[in-house]
Parts: C-alpha cells; structure tokens; sequence
C-alpha cells in the first residue's frame, strides 16, 4: 500500500504541533479512516483530537448515525461533538449545496478559532469536482476544485486525504475491520455528483485507469493557473490603487486593461471583498453596459443582492438601493436623536462657528428629503444655488442623493446634513450650536 497515506499522521503533527484537531466524521468510510488514521497515531496527543459530527435531519437513521459515530469516537478516546442543524433554502439552492452550506457554517460556529478542522475528501472526490466543474463551463478558479487547506471564519481547514485514492482509504478501512455507516442518498442518480459516480466514473476508470489522479493533477495546474491570474490581478489593483474600503474602480483605468484581464481585476475586487462573483455573462455586461455608458447615464447591472453602478469616471459594487420615501419628514424641537425609517439616526455634535442655533430650533425645524428644486445660500457665498446644482459639484452619486436627510425652517433649507449649511447657519463668537451627523446602526 502507498506509504503516503501513513505519513499523514506526521505531516498533521509536524503542521499543527500546538493546535486542537477537529475530524468533521461524517461516519462515512473516508472520514472514519481518517479519525482512525490519527487517533491510532503516537504522534497526535488524543487531548487534542475531536470528532464533530453534523446531523442534518435529512434522513430516517440520522438518530442511528449519531449513535454510532459517538460510540466509535469513545472507542478510540476522541471527544465526540454532535451538531444539530436545519437544512433551508433547498428550493434556492438544491439539497447538496444547501446541507453543505449549513454544514460549514455549524462547523464554523462550533469550532473555537485557530482550531484546525480536518476534511475527508480524496482524490476521487477531487477528480469529480474537476468534471463536474468543466461540465458548468467553469474557468480555472472553478475547475481547481477543492483546496488542500483555507481558512473558515477563523479556522484552518485541511484535507489531507487529496492526494490519496479512495480505493487506498477502503483498503485500510477492511484491513483494519472499521465498520461505517452508508448514507442512501448516496446512490441517488438525480444528484449529479452521484450521476457522475454511478454512471459516468466506471466508464472512465475502465478505459483510463489513472483518471482520477489525472484530472486531480489537471486541478492542481488549474490552481496554479488561478494563482498567477490573483497576483496580476494583484498587480493591477496595486497600481490602480482601488479603493477597497468604498468598493470602487476607475472606470478610466478599467479600460486601459484588455478586456480579459479587466475581468480578472473586477473578479479579484470582488474575491477581496466576499462578494459574489458574477457570470461571465454579468461580467461583460459590466463593462459593456456600465463602464462603457454614456458620462450622463447612471447605468446598473445587478446580480446576487450586488449593484454594479458607474458615476462619472467611478465604478461602484454596492448593495442595491431602498428608495427614500420622500414624504418622510421629523419635526426637529431640540438636538435629540431622530430615527429615520431606513434605520439610520441623525445625532448632534455641540459645535461653534457654523451649526443650527437654539434660536432656529425655536422656530421650529423639520428634517426632509428632496422633492425637488430646492436652493440653498452656503455660508461664505453671494448667492444660492440650486440643490441639483451642488450634488453635482460634491460629486454626489444619483443614487445617494435621495437620502440625504435636510434640515428645512419653513420653506427655507438651512442644512445639507453632511454637506453643507446655509449662511443663517453662521453662529456668532460665543454662540452655541449643534452639528447634524448621521450615524448607521
């Protein structure tokens, strides 16, 4: 038998000398193997081993399969840790990735961070990621399959059982008499990874025999491909000093790449943000409908609860935008807090010099939004000028502009909160006033 299934044990000890080890034991042979495989070990202290086991309910025996799981991790003087969960959103999303989702976030939950979680998957489990990914028309992102190890929410996860045939992971199971549990959903062909191992993957083996370790090296070019394209992507972000922390692109410099690594740079932006990734479809359209718009147009491209939205020479990645009810008005007696109804509050900072004074609360105050052809003298100007005008001239998105809050006395507009105050708004020397500011809670 290869040896390099042995070597694992001293690999994870050598890797992780100082950290709890987690086994996500399905109670499936592949991940019994493993928790066998380290818990049978001199080289990994059992202090520091656990087996947490998810049940998702979704089948008759998941009370059976705990059992059995828990008995078989006191056998071996492994901490047992069994997490209940609910599978949702099927519907939207399909029973396999709506259990997966919900499993990786019950491991998240439950395990303590800088903890190492331990995967089960092996190289045949690797090679039908691969086709089933090729047969999506997935790039190389999609088609490097599973990585050997990543972070979740704190935790290091490995799987080192990649490099590793299943067929080595059932001969060690029988030599040494393990006894599994098997999930019938398994040989349910209306899953298409079940499909493919049913039905398609005999036919592979039968005629190329060293597939799975073929297609999982072709994974692994895949990955390095992906590598190269984050570190030009990396490249361009670097000296096109995108601005992360507002999820914006020059639109200009967008466009000075070729097309195909603009698409890199979009995709690699929204990777450092977790965002969703678009289609390659949704992808184009943002550079043909939205970088490429008219200056005057204010185009957007949705997909996944995202806004891809352009502003003058700007490309915006938002979350896509409540309309302001324009109706929506407080009457503003004191500097107290006003909730308005998208949730954010408008407090007071006490201020000299420019600010709204206890005189103009007297005469009553009344927060609002645009309706339109509103005008505004500024404290230090001759003249007013027209709100639309302004917006224009602070850069202010279309989309952004309906929900700044303004304070009005009567029918006159004192202050843009957080733009600007109207020349009745200059305090004299020792005069007290307040400072609007909006805060999001």
């Amino acid at each position: 038998m290869n040896q390099d299934l042995f070597s694992i044990p001293e690999q994870i000890a050598a890797d992780y000398s100082e950290n709890a080890l987690w086994v996500a034991y399905s109670g499936g042979v592949d991940s019994h193997v493993l928790l066998h495989l380290l818990a049978s070990s001199d080289l990994i202290d059992l202090s520091r081993l656990h087996a947490i086991h998810i049940d998702h309910g979704l089948q008759a025996d998941s009370e059976l399969w705990v059992s059995h799981c828990e008995q078989v991790a006191s056998g071996l003087n492994v901490g047992f840790h069994c997490v209940r969960v609910a599978v949702n959103e099927i519907s939207k999303l399909g029973l396999e990735a709506a259990a997966r989702a919900v499993r990786y976030q019950a491991i998240a939950d439950n395990v303590p961070a800088g903890d190492v979680v331990l995967l089960a998957q092996h190289q045949e489990d690797q090679a039908e990621t691969f086709l089933l990914q090729l047969l999506r028309g997935a790039g190389v992102k999609g088609l490097s399959g599973m990585s050997s190890d990543f972070m979740l929410e704190g935790k290091h996860v490995v799987r080192p059982l990649l490099a590793i045939s299943q067929g080595e992971v059932v001969v060690y199971a029988q030599e040494h008499g393990l006894v599994w549990v098997e999930d019938p959903s398994n040989i349910d062909t209306g899953f298409n990874r079940n499909y493919l191992r049913q039905c398609v993957w005999p036919l592979l083996e039968a005629r190329w025999p060293s597939a799975a370790k073929s297609l999982s090296r072709s994974a692994t070019y895949c990955a390095e491909a992906d590598a190269l394209l984050s570190e030009l992507a990396s490249i361009d972000f670097l000296t096109m000093g995108v601005d992360l922390s507002e999820a914006v692109i020059s639109v200009t410099a967008l466009l000075d790449l070729s097309p195909a690594r603009a698409r890199n740079l979009i995709r690699y932006v929204l990777g450092e943000l977790d965002l969703a990734m678009p289609s390659a479809v949704i992808l184009q359209r943002i550079l043909d409908e939205v970088c490429l718009a008219a200056e005057d147009r204010v185009p957007v491209v949705s997909w996944a609860n995202i806004d891809a939205r352009r502003y003058r020479d700007t490309l915006y990645f938002l979350s896509p935008q409540i309309d302001q009810d324009p109706t929506e008005y407080h009457l503003c007696s004191g500097p107290g807090d006003i909730l308005l109804s998208d949730g954010r509050v408008m407090t007071w900072l006490e201020v000299e010099k420019v600010g709204i004074s206890e005189a103009l609360f007297e005469q009553g105050l009344k927060l609002g939004f645009r309706q339109g052809g509103e005008t505004i003298q500024l404290v230090g100007h001759a003249h007013h000028k027209s709100l639309k005008q302004l917006y224009q001239e602070w850069a202010i998105p279309p989309w952004e502009r309906e929900h700044i809050p303004l304070l009005f006395c009567g029918d006159r507009l004192l202050a843009v909160v957080g733009y600007g105050f109207s020349e009745e708004c200059a305090l004299l020397t020792g005069q007290k006033g307040y400072f609007p500011l909006i805060e999001v809670v």
